[in-house]
């Protein structure tokens, strides 16, 4: 938010100076509201400010974040003898002889059907970057041994164990309890008593970071329908392996991204600035079009988890260690902010797709592997909309039907295929109800 300084002026005035004018255009959308005070209301103003929460609670979905301290123009007025439970808070200079404070402050409603929030949050990265070490410190609140012991909690299978690799899907859960203070195994002795004591939960999805298992962190990242991905990337390796495929399929799906500079403590901040420069490169790409944003303190934190709840193009970058557990804080501190389902059953359905690859030419009979959502089903191509056959890079409208049974599926739902080296992408955009096509295969 106050990145850069203006000639002549001292940092402290450039920080008051852009926050005014952040809050002057402050949009009438969204979850953040400005407030001078917030005392001794009268009842229709009570019942007005009321309905304003519930206005941004509903912005927020479930959580809302006020500024307390400023004035409808964006003037720092400041509070006196502010004893508040705040994101952040700054002294203000204002004409009077009482130090005075503006304020930023979270405010969350859990749903009357709710016990808590819950967000969901993909895990991607390639393999031996560090993913399953990460969420196994989040959710044990104890730092690895540099061997690896935070993740042996996550494997499932023996083999996992033993060559330290994921190959399958897992959930760990990190709760947040409502003063905004971490719930975890360490304090917990099971999942039922942090969701008892949490008024958010973020539910983690370990995906498997090896290419061969490529179609396992597919159906993960389809059939859970994650809010977020946390993409992982070692420091000491940078963008590697499966890391740029990872990064395209969460792009394909529209899931909102932000990436995780691992095993810091392994490198130079050489390394790992070089690290984060290339990142930066490829987000900021044309098929990208990514605007990547460094947390590197508490106040990037908060305002990372502001911008990427409002802009899906905002891309924060943690880097952060393991083992010494540096700037681990910063991810947990980091406060981010499913549409009803209609699903129709049927054999056959249209999809618009890019075919991204294919080593020759793509046409009517062929057979891929079919991902929408949690359905995950062989499908063959019926017709091609206009086209006799594709080539890799072309589009088109075309017409599947599933092989073994019908599946449900929604207009607008993304779909990604797949069958060897062939790779394609799109969404659907018309079903064909089952009750309308009784040839079935």
């Amino acid at each position: 938010m106050f990145e850069k300084q203006q000639k002549g002026k001292e940092p402290r005035d450039q920080e008051y100076e852009e926050l005014q004018k952040s809050t002057f255009l402050a949009s009438r959308e969204g979850n953040i509201e400005y407030k001078l005070k917030l005392v001794n209301p009268t009842q229709y103003r009570f019942e007005h400010l009321a309905t304003q929460m519930k206005w941004r609670l509903q912005e927020g979905r479930g959580e809302a974040v006020y500024q307390i301290g400023v004035e409808d123009n964006g003037l720092l007025v400041g509070l006196v003898g502010a004893d508040i439970t705040i994101l952040r808070e700054r002294e203000v200079d204002y004409d009077s002889d009482t130090p005075r404070k503006i304020a930023e402050v979270l405010v969350r409603k859990v749903p009357d059907d709710q016990q808590f929030l819950d967000l969901r949050v993909a895990v991607l990265g390639n393999v031996d970057s560090g993913k399953s070490t990460l969420l196994g410190v989040l959710t044990q609140g104890e730092l690895d041994n540099g061997r690896g012991r935070a993740r042996l909690n996550l494997f499932r299978h023996l083999h996992e164990i033993q060559t330290g690799r994921t190959s399958s899907i897992s959930f760990e859960i990190l709760g947040f309890n409502s003063k905004g203070e971490v719930v975890n195994y360490s304090g917990s002795r099971t999942a039922e008593e942090i969701c008892e004591s949490s008024s958010k939960m973020i539910t983690f999805i370990d995906l498997a970071g090896h290419h061969k298992y490529l179609k396992t962190t597919i159906f993960g990242l389809t059939s859970y329908c994650p809010d977020f991905a946390m993409l992982v990337v070692g420091a000491n390796t940078g963008i590697a392996g499966t890391t740029r495929e990872h990064l395209g399929l969460a792009m394909a799906l529209k899931v909102p991204i932000f990436i995780v500079v691992s095993k810091v403590d392994l490198c130079s901040r050489g390394t790992v600035e070089r690290t984060v420069r290339q990142l930066e490169r490829v987000l900021k790409q044309p098929g990208c079009n990514k605007v990547p944003m460094l947390v590197s303190n508490a106040d990037d934190a908060v305002t990372a988890a502001q911008r990427f709840a409002q802009s899906p193009s905002i891309t924060p970058i943690f880097t952060l260690s393991s083992v010494s557990g540096e700037s681990l804080d910063l991810l947990k501190g980091m406060v981010m902010v499913s549409p009803e389902m209609n699903p129709t059953i049927c054999w056959l359905f249209e999809a618009e797709i890019v075919l991204l690859f294919h080593a020759k030419t793509f046409r009517k009979g062929f057979q891929v592997t079919v991902h929408v959502g949690n359905v995950r089903q062989t499908a063959t191509v019926e017709r091609l909309h206009g086209k006799e056959e594709l080539r890799t890079g072309e589009k088109a409208v075309v017409r599947f039907r599933f092989i073994k049974h019908p599946e449900y599926l929604k207009v607008g739902a993304k779909l990604l295929f797949r069958e060897g080296v062939t790779k394609g992408i799109g969404h659907v955009t018309h079903i064909q109800s089952a009750s309308l096509f009784q040839n079935q295969p």
